[in-house]
């Protein structure tokens, strides 16, 4: 029972972030979005520069929020290194695929030189957002889970279902009280890898943000333990992945 308590623990947060919280929620029944993910591998020597250079490109994200074309974006580095993994993300959501392709021809000229050419490794994911939720803030300074998994063959339908019934609500309520700041839950649009993943990325404001939701989430798991059981036989246990990262920069519109 603890080991599948634990699995939706991690499943249900995952991504995070900043302070300065104003409107109202946008909530897990709004309609689709689209979320662009870029993961890089920076040499330990170059992070300061690198860090610098992508900071550059925030005035246009912000005026790229302004005129409507994006809804969200921030930045972010790794807290929780792996040998062959990434040290830096860096994220933007829109609620079409158009604004997503313009936000990428506005960025992409100035992310082709200076420190973007240390990059040891890098990585785009074009994703298919099927939830989102989140309040108007911006932000210099939280955290961000991402978790992943994989649907056993035939219960990716299940298993999106299972998430949007059981665990979005509680995300909900935690958008509301400013204990998350965004949340979303998304599938591959554009895919590069093996279909049936998906992941689930939470913005808190805090490090108590994250214990305060997930003591929630502990309280909800002991009220009902099934929906922890279900979503160990939905995946598969040794494809799930989570990422932690600090972020350094943040808005939602």
């Amino acid at each position: 029972m603890l080991k599948r308590t634990c699995v939706v623990l991690v499943l249900a947060f995952a991504l995070v972030l900043g302070t300065a919280l104003i409107a109202t929620p946008t909530g897990a029944q709004d309609p689709t979005y689209y979320t662009y993910v870029s993961e890089w591998n920076v040499p330990r020597g170059q992070w300061g520069a690198f860090e610098k250079e992508r900071d550059q490109q925030n005035a246009s994200l912000q005026h790229l929020i302004a005129d409507g074309t994006i809804i969200a974006w921030g930045s972010d580095a790794n807290y929780v290194h792996t040998e062959d993994g990434y040290t830096h993300e860096d994220f933007f959501v829109a609620t079409s695929r158009a604004g997503i392709l313009k936000a990428l021809e506005t960025l992409r000229p100035p992310a082709t030189g200076g420190s973007y050419t240390s990059v040891t490794k890098h990585k785009d994911m074009f994703l298919h957002t099927m939830a989102h939720g989140g309040k108007t803030a911006s932000a210099t300074t939280g955290y961000v889970r991402v978790g992943s998994w994989m649907a056993r063959p035939g219960e990716a339908d299940a298993f999106e279902e299972h998430v949007k019934k059981y665990i979005l609500p509680l995300l909900d309520a935690d958008v509301a009280d400013g204990t998350v700041l965004m949340y979303n839950f998304d599938t591959e649009d554009i895919h590069t890898d093996t279909q049936g993943a998906y992941t689930l990325a939470v913005v808190y404001p805090s490090g108590e943000a994250m214990d305060r939701a997930y003591a929630r989430l502990a309280a909800t798991m002991r009220d009902n333990p099934a929906v922890g059981e279900m979503v160990s036989n939905y995946t598969v246990s040794d494809a799930h992945r989570d990422y932690l990262g600090k972020v350094s920069a943040y808005q939602h519109k």
